[in-house]
């Protein structure tokens, strides 16, 4: 038997989205997984996304990642500088008064670790961009 679970955080496909704050209030409150491309690392590994109409998100270096984390605890450097200008998967952990969003792709991550170590069973197939799904 075959099983095809796209693996995240990774993005699903090249496609942009544009998201309006109502959209990204209501991901927050239902922790919907959603995508976007990275636009730019700043010199604090800091991650930011164009999250369309004018809006871009942040995901703090803390947020980047669920696995590959250092001696000091948060995501090494090259994880954060390789996402630029690729798609990747996270949640909306805030929207603050003045319209910033905080996001979290460690979320989705923890997600998907949690999926294999439990739902995951031998034979199953895992891809990244499985066309059929």
């Amino acid at each position: 038997m075959e099983y095809k679970q796209k693996f995240i955080p990774e993005g699903w496909n090249d496609a942009n989205k544009a998201f309006s704050l109502e959209e990204l209030n209501i991901a927050a409150i239902n922790g919907n997984i959603m995508q976007a491309k990275v636009k730019r690392c700043d010199s604090n590994y800091n991650l930011y996304l164009d999250l369309g109409n004018n809006i871009t998100g942040i995901i703090p270096r803390e947020e980047v990642d669920a696995i590959n984390i250092d001696e000091t605890g948060f995501p090494k450097p090259n994880i954060c500088t390789s996402k630029v200008d690729k798609f990747v998967q996270f949640k909306v952990k805030n929207v603050t008064k003045e319209d910033t969003v905080i996001l979290s792709r460690r979320a989705v991550g923890k997600e998907a670790m949690h999926w294999m170590r439990n739902d995951l069973k031998e034979g199953m197939c895992v891809c990244r961009n499985c066309k059929k799904y």
